[in-house]
């Protein structure tokens, strides 16, 4: 267990190192994810180690790999569809040309996962840092189990407030018909909410009826997610600064910051 802990953040702070690199990229005009693939490859290989260690960590293997094919699986699946039918998520969209699974690029089933768990987690780390427990068939408590998945859902919509306009800016994704929402449709933040509630929805719901024993890993490794949001927050700031996207610098900050914050003055206050 230790030495899962140990490599998981070590595995972290490289990719602070990385992520550092690419914001100082950004802020010169370098696109270092387009420019040298290798750089893309570890930046996004990263999460998803980070992913899989954490989740094992907290979960168990079997839970871990379940939530993994649950939330990779609901996104592939709406993604699917709404790329086919431009339906679910509001509008008609398309990628850039890239590798896919079913039409559905490999990196966007990888972060589906990524985001749904990070959500999650952090909503998880509020009972970690308040000594709360979370609902369960013995203790009972049908609306806060109601209220942790939507508040899972809403940490993710958060961050894909900030994320894709500065996607669709950077070319990654296009939306055809637009939207009012730095040109994109109201049914985009919909459809992610759908998606984040129906897979941790069903995953907590098994949780309810079949709870698993406390975690014995030492509790700081319930940080990871947070500060990896806030590592991802800054940046999608300094991308919006690059950009010249004012507006969406203060609304994506407003939104995903305070969060972190917040997460991280009950962690301070009540770790002992």
């Amino acid at each position: 267990m230790k030495k899962v802990e140990s490599l998981l953040w070590k595995v972290f702070y490289v990719l602070i190192f990385v992520i550092g690199i690419k914001i100082v990229g950004d802020l010169f005009g370098l696109e270092l994810e387009e420019s040298n693939k290798w750089f893309k490859v570890i930046m996004y290989s990263l999460p998803g180690i980070i992913l899989v260690l954490h989740s094992i960590l907290t979960l168990s293997a079997p839970r871990a790999l379940l939530f993994v094919l649950l939330a990779s699986g609901t996104g592939a699946v709406m993604e699917y569809i709404g790329l086919r039918d431009g339906v679910f998520f509001g509008g008609h969209y398309i990628y850039k040309t890239q590798a896919t699974f079913f039409t559905v690029p490999y990196e966007v089933i990888l972060f589906w996962s990524v985001f749904i768990y990070t959500g999650y987690s952090m909503t998880n780390s509020f009972f970690n840092w308040l000594k709360k427990k979370r609902p369960t068939v013995k203790i009972g408590n049908i609306p806060l189990l109601l209220f942790t998945i939507l508040l899972d859902g809403l940490i993710v919509v958060a961050l894909d407030l900030f994320m894709d306009p500065i996607a669709v800016r950077s070319g990654d994704w296009t939306w055809l018909e637009g939207g009012p929402y730095f040109g994109i449709p109201i049914g985009n933040f919909v459809g992610w909410f759908f998606v984040v509630v129906f897979a941790t929805g069903i995953f907590r719901t098994m949780e309810y009826f079949f709870p698993r024993k406390e975690v014995k890993a030492n509790k700081t490794i319930f940080l990871l997610p947070t500060l990896g949001y806030g590592l991802l927050a800054l940046s999608f700031l300094m991308k919006a600064i690059r950009y010249n996207m004012t507006d969406l610098a203060l609304v994506g900050s407003l939104l995903m910051f305070p969060t972190v914050i917040l997460n991280l003055f009950f962690y301070l206050k009540y770790k002992k």
